[in-house]
């Protein structure tokens, strides 16, 4: 009967070894992916839209499910449900390999396959909301690989209320089976965003290259000049504006005087005096020629009053801006003789 038995076994051990070599088994598997890491675009609570995922892992064994089979999974705190998936919409989620994540360096194999992504909401106990990446193709062992995960017309992607600690389960599968398992830590918090604030204080110079203007002897051949320089340097937003009036036109000792120009322009041997700008739309006129040197040449001129008049202006801030108001004035021969003076008051406002 000993024998019998033995020999029974014997055959029965013979059997089960002719079948493993003909029907392998199937191993999987199934271990702890590291590195996992999930690079939120926010962490303000209650976000109904606008979250974004860049998720990080390695895998420790192959996904082997086939072309296109295979998924990676991310699941939800239980307590945070329709919280990640704000809005479930048509699984229309925006799904795309990286290798890094925006900003960072994570030096990543891109997730292969044609990706797309739908998440659905948890409902309860035991039940969580959900972000499946489908069409992945199969994984290599022991590599790193990323995804990023954006929301669609149709879903969006939120968070929960504030919290220390929420813990996200990272999965990858082979189309039927999860293979290995990861956890990550985020941490949603009262409040991401940063309000930065600084302020720029109003700024105006203004300097005149010199406070004298002389216009030497007159005569009547010539219509003499000479000029004052004004630099201009303002952070206003609407500019600036420079203008010109004078006490007097120019009067000598005896109370003679050299008459303001009242025809808009100083033919040299007539008795007038006036200025004119560089500027090309001040009140006062431009300049004709085009320079403050004394010569022969009849040259534009308005006549300056005890009003003021612009000389100079801009439409928004300049740095170190120069404009020349050009005196000028002519004389006749029966012109009294003498010394002739008068005072131009020159200010500038800026427009805040």
């Amino acid at each position: 009967m000993t024998k019998v038995i033995y020999r029974l076994s014997i055959s029965f051990i013979i059997a089960a070894f002719t079948v493993m070599m003909v029907f392998p088994l199937q191993t999987v598997y199934a271990g702890a992916l590291t590195t996992p890491r999930d690079y939120l675009k926010r962490l303000d609570p209650s976000l109904v839209a606008g979250e974004q995922h860049q998720v990080f892992f390695t895998t420790l064994g192959a996904v082997t499910g086939g072309v296109g089979v295979n998924k990676v999974i991310l699941v939800f705190p239980d307590a945070d449900d329709a919280k990640w998936c704000y809005t479930v919409g048509t699984g229309d989620l925006v799904i795309t390999g990286i290798t890094d994540p925006t900003g960072g360096t994570e030096t990543a194999t891109v997730l292969p396959g044609t990706l797309t992504g739908a998440c659905t909401q948890g409902s309860g106990a035991s039940s969580y909301d959900t972000i499946t990446v489908s069409g992945v193709n199969d994984l290599t062992a022991t590599t790193k690989y990323g995804v990023r995960i954006a929301e669609a017309t149709s879903t969006k992607l939120g968070t929960p209320l504030a919290s220390t600690t929420g813990l996200i389960t990272v999965k990858t599968n082979n189309g039927t089976s999860d293979v290995d398992t990861g956890t990550l830590a985020v941490d949603i918090i009262t409040d991401d965003e940063i309000a930065v604030s600084a302020t720029v204080n109003p700024l105006l110079t203004v300097e005149l290259d010199t406070n004298t203007c002389a216009l030497a002897t007159l005569d009547t051949t010539n219509v003499n000049k000479c000029a004052i320089q004004s630099t201009v340097t303002t952070n206003a937003g609407s500019g600036y504006i420079s203008m010109a009036y004078f006490n007097a036109t120019l009067t000598n000792a005896a109370s003679a005087t050299i008459p303001v120009t009242t025809g808009g322009n100083i033919v040299a041997g007539t008795e007038e005096y006036g200025v004119s700008t560089e500027d090309t739309d001040a009140t006062i006129v431009t300049w004709s020629p085009a320079s403050c040197t004394t010569g022969a040449a009849t040259s534009d001129a308005t006549a300056l009053t005890t009003s003021e008049q612009s000389f100079a202006k801009s439409a928004g801030p300049v740095s170190a801006e120069q404009m020349t108001l050009c005196h000028m004035a002519s004389i006749t021969a029966t012109t009294d003789a003498g010394v002739y003076t008068s005072t131009t008051t020159m200010a500038t406002t800026a427009l805040f």
